[in-house]
């Protein structure tokens, strides 16, 4: 049974007491889900590596023990790398061996691309300067085809628009093909 019809106790008024009921008072009751909840973080306990912990270690030697042991365990190739990259400190400040490393990796990227480039040179026969007499244009696909252009006598007529039904191209063509 629906209560569309029933009388309400309390009318409706604007204002703070929309909805029928009258407001007296803040209410002190509340919900437990109100409340605020996980207000804290959990602290890290002792060996969860704290911020003193981090301040006491010293992460560069452990670091490079790590390395050591890992080139120690690999083959001889990784020794050799190893002691080329110490000689490399060596001999030059370590902006001077990656300037080097730099430099050479320039030089290899510029000849590569002059070479990309002359490879495109001689793949272009309208640019190609060595061997001009070469060139042959190529044939279309459709040039021997037997269907070709078959409507350029043809002229199309121009679809014109009328805002009467029966007089409209449409209905003419539907008259002349359904309605012989």
């Amino acid at each position: 049974m629906t209560t569309a019809a029933r009388p309400t106790w309390a009318p409706a008024k604007g204002g703070n007491e929309q909805g029928g009921t009258r407001i007296f008072g803040p209410s002190q009751k509340f919900s437990s889900r109100d409340l605020a909840a996980h207000t804290s973080l959990k602290p890290r306990k002792e060996g969860q590596q704290t911020q003193e912990e981090l301040q006491k270690r010293n992460l560069r030697e452990e670091l490079e023990e790590r390395e050591r042991k890992h080139y120690s365990s690999k083959d001889k190739s990784y020794a050799e790398e190893r002691d080329r990259r110490k000689s490399l400190l060596l001999e030059g400040s370590k902006r001077d061996a990656e300037d080097k490393i730099l430099r050479k990796e320039r030089q290899q990227a510029e000849e590569e691309a002059k070479m990309k480039e002359a490879e495109l040179m001689r793949g272009n026969p309208l640019i190609n300067i060595n061997n001009p007499g070469s060139f042959s244009v190529k044939r279309r696909w459709d040039d021997d085809v037997v269907f070709k252009n078959q409507t350029r006598g043809e002229t199309k007529t121009p679809k014109r628009f009328i805002n009467d039904t029966i007089r409209s191209d449409f209905h003419r063509k539907f008259l002349q093909r359904y309605m012989k």
